[in-house]
């Protein structure tokens, strides 16, 4: 079952150029963050980690996430005055938008220009799954904003999904599908609102609109089956 869904990709326009050399080692990152939680306790490994430079290059701030359970753990870390990775906001848990738990993940940071004057945290998520009988995949994009030392999410969405499936006569049936968000105008505190629209006739799928803490609303929602409709 999709746990929660929806697409997204903001406008190439807000895509900035990489930048800011890495201080904070990722492995390293990636120990502190999971410090108190079961992946710790049993020596576990996450099945994947997003790790990029977040912000002006001369505060050293990186964006760690890691799947914790069904959940993807996410904090803003930098190397701390002794060298050692600390957290500066955060971390916060959030829902990722996948059809199939973790199984094959890539968890990539996207550097946005800010929205509305406010630095966005962008994290984009591909996931996917494979058994004897059907295969899945899902690519999803999750913003958040930082809130002094919390995190917040703002809005979450899928950027694509595609399913496939073998029939009773050794058949494979399936669909694909993807979508792209858009920022439009100026909304309430100079947000911009965003629309979803279907990249395949940029027909407008949902509308929403900043709200003060968050978008609404917050996931752009479609009700199973997705398929090819």
């Amino acid at each position: 079952m999709i746990h929660r869904r929806g697409l997204a990709a903001l406008l190439p326009a807000l895509l900035l150029p990489a930048g800011a050399a890495r201080a904070l080692e990722e492995a390293a990152a990636v120990r502190a963050l999971l410090a108190d939680t079961e992946n710790a306790r049993t020596g576990g490994s996450p099945a994947c980690a997003g790790f990029g430079a977040w912000g002006q290059a001369a505060q050293g701030l990186f964006v760690v996430a890691v799947p914790e359970d069904e959940g993807l753990r996410v904090a803003l870390m930098d190397d701390g005055a002794d060298g050692s990775p600390r957290i500066v906001a955060g971390p916060v848990q959030i829902e990722p938008i996948t059809i199939d738990p973790w199984w094959t993940c890539l968890i990539d940071v996207d550097r946005l220009a800010p929205l509305g004057g406010r630095p966005v945290i962008a994290l984009r998520i591909r996931n996917s799954y494979l058994s004897t009988g059907r295969s899945t995949s899902t690519e999803a994009l999750h913003l958040l904003v930082q809130d002094g030392t919390t995190l917040r999410p703002i809005f979450a969405s899928l950027l694509a999904a595609a399913h496939s499936e073998q029939g009773p006569r050794g058949q494979r049936t399936g669909w694909q599908r993807r979508w792209v968000v858009v920022p439009v105008g100026r909304g309430r505190d100079g947000m911009p609102n965003l629309e979803v629209r279907d990249r395949r006739n940029n027909a407008v799928v949902s509308r929403h609109r900043w709200a003060g803490e968050g978008y609404d609303p917050p996931v752009f929602d479609r009700t199973p089956p997705l398929g090819p409709g």
